[in-house]
């Protein structure tokens, strides 16, 4: 927040074509500092680091996953639409996420078996299964889509098109990083189709906070959910779905 606040922010770009700045670089530092302090046997991979080859990865039980900067895109814009996110890998599926927004406030965060919640500032945290359910009980003919603020294009809408053809009312929601995955979780959107480059530290904690409030990731694919600590940490298409909501719309 003191380079967002500031203006001093030094923008570079990764060899693919993406921005990064030194408050990714700064917030990379503070927590694997603070990882490394709390859990000094867990094991970290992170967007902003060189990480260790996979022939050492897949032996692991537990690693973080970290994205220091979620939304550098919207940091850079200063429209608030960006997080930090972490996640607890434990045999390639997430089992415990943290998803933080600087400017809002907000924490959501969830562990396995035992529900997602929100924390607002210093207040008490509160589960979101108790406004998920209640927000998301919407008639079957409408549906809140969520796409990226800055990373959709040509097959999101035509997914969005399939949905309108098929009769359904569809309201599109655009937002910047893991906060679509957030508010979904929230059961202020129902679906988020991503079919362009995403990365396993952009979803992690997102798909373990709307798996405990009844949502899923699913792939294109093979509608399976997602995985992690992959050879490759490139994730595959995939459909975020809501609390109630079919994935065989």
């Amino acid at each position: 927040m003191q380079f967002y606040q500031s203006g001093e922010i030094n923008i570079q770009t990764k060899a693919d074509k993406s921005p990064v700045t030194n408050a990714d670089h700064s917030s990379n530092k503070l927590i694997l500092s603070g990882l490394s302090s709390l859990y000094p046997d867990t094991p970290v991979i992170s967007e902003e680091m060189d990480n260790s080859a996979y022939d050492i990865r897949k032996n692991w039980d537990y690693c973080w996953m970290l994205d220091p900067l979620d939304g550098t895109k919207e940091f850079i814009k200063r429209n608030g639409e960006f997080s930090i996110n972490l996640a607890l890998i434990h045999h390639n599926k997430p089992i415990a996420g943290f998803i933080h927004f600087p400017v809002q406030s907000w924490t959501y965060y969830a562990i396995e078996g035992k529900g997602a919640f929100k924390k607002v500032l210093s207040d008490e945290s509160y589960p979101l299964s108790d406004i998920s359910f209640q927000n998301s009980f919407i008639p079957k003919s409408r549906l809140r889509v969520m796409i990226s603020r800055s990373h959709s294009g040509k097959h999101e809408q035509a997914f969005i098109n399939t949905l309108k053809d098929k009769g359904y009312e569809v309201e599109t929601l655009a937002h910047g990083s893991a906060m679509k995955h957030c508010l979904i979780a929230e059961g202020l959107g129902d679906i988020y189709p991503k079919f362009g480059p995403c990365s396993e530290w952009d979803t992690a904690p997102g798909q373990i906070i709307l798996q405990e409030v009844g949502g899923k990731i699913t792939r294109c694919d093979n509608g399976k959910p997602l995985s992690y600590n992959k050879a490759n940490f490139e994730n595959p298409e995939f459909i975020m779905w809501g609390p109630g909501i079919p994935s065989d719309l």
